[in-house]
């Protein structure tokens, strides 16, 4: 009786610790009008299945640990929040509410760097964490949201124009944010309207349990996710990748930031 009450005094210890761990951080941040919603850590699986053995490598499926919470951006980066913080607007097409493209790789590290230095002075952060492009497994993570399907609202694409704007429906061009359905975890415009740039550089995907994983950040080919404005549904499937060179801009291309710890990306390319 006495070894049972020990175990369940420990048992509840380690669960409060959990528990607390869960939920000390807030649920959703707000800075310089980037609203931000936090995802905790998981297991899931990544990439695509029934792929062509050329491109499994690549696309295929890979169980992934997520082992620490960290925030997403509810929505792509605006322009009225890029002008905030960087002074100009590459956009080709314009408007504050509209997605920020027409910037490189490059930019938006650099536009993360110049938002981490803006807010050092004037706003409280949680310990350890600073801006920053996802990681594409924190990117897909969020993206499917606890779901397995190819898309997160089902297997086919019938219905992506709730959820989209994608070359069906976007006559050609960019659309404010939030202005369609979101995920199930309350993220705006996961598919279409611009590409996403991540951390990762384009490489094989190592066959073995990721944890945490930053891939090929030495690569100058780089992952972008979600699909275009300018995209079919098939470019839009939650396990698809593509990739461009860090200077490359297009106006299909954009971003949105992730608020968390270091992934090994501190590590830049003069160091290589």
């Amino acid at each position: 009786m006495f070894l049972f009450l020990v175990l369940s005094s420990l048992l509840c210890i380690f669960s409060c610790k959990d528990e607390t761990a869960r939920t000390e951080l807030p649920q959703r941040i707000e800075i310089l009008g980037i609203e931000l919603r936090k995802v905790e850590p998981g297991t899931f699986a990544m990439g695509m299945s029934e792929l062509d053995e050329r491109v499994e490598p690549y696309e295929g499926v890979r169980s992934v640990d997520i082992t620490q919470a960290y925030y997403l951006g509810v929505h792509e980066i605006t322009q009225s929040i890029w002008e905030k913080v960087m002074g100009s607007n590459p956009s080709n097409f314009k408007g504050k509410e509209l997605p920020v493209e027409n910037v490189t790789w490059k930019e938006s590290m650099a536009f993360c760097e110049a938002l981490n230095k803006k807010i050092k002075s004037s706003q409280t952060l949680p310990k350890g964490m600073r801006f920053r492009l996802p990681s594409e497994a924190e990117w897909e993570f969020a993206a499917r949201a606890g779901t397995k399907s190819v898309y997160f609202f089902g297997d086919k694409s019938s219905s992506i124009s709730d959820y989209a704007w994608i070359s069906d429906n976007s006559i050609d061009g960019t659309h404010p944010v939030k202005k369609k359905k979101t995920n199930p975890w309350g993220f705006f415009d996961i598919y279409g309207n611009v590409r996403e740039w991540c951390l990762d550089g384009y490489e094989v995907r190592p066959r073995k349990k990721l944890i945490d994983p930053l891939l090929g950040w030495k690569n100058m080919d780089k992952v972008n996710r979600g699909g275009s404005w300018d995209s079919c549904e098939d470019c839009c499937k939650t396990g698809r990748r593509s990739n461009f060179g860090e200077d490359y801009k297009s106006n299909d291309v954009g971003f949105r930031v992730a608020l968390g710890m270091d992934l090994g990306e501190n590590l830049t390319h003069d160091e290589d």
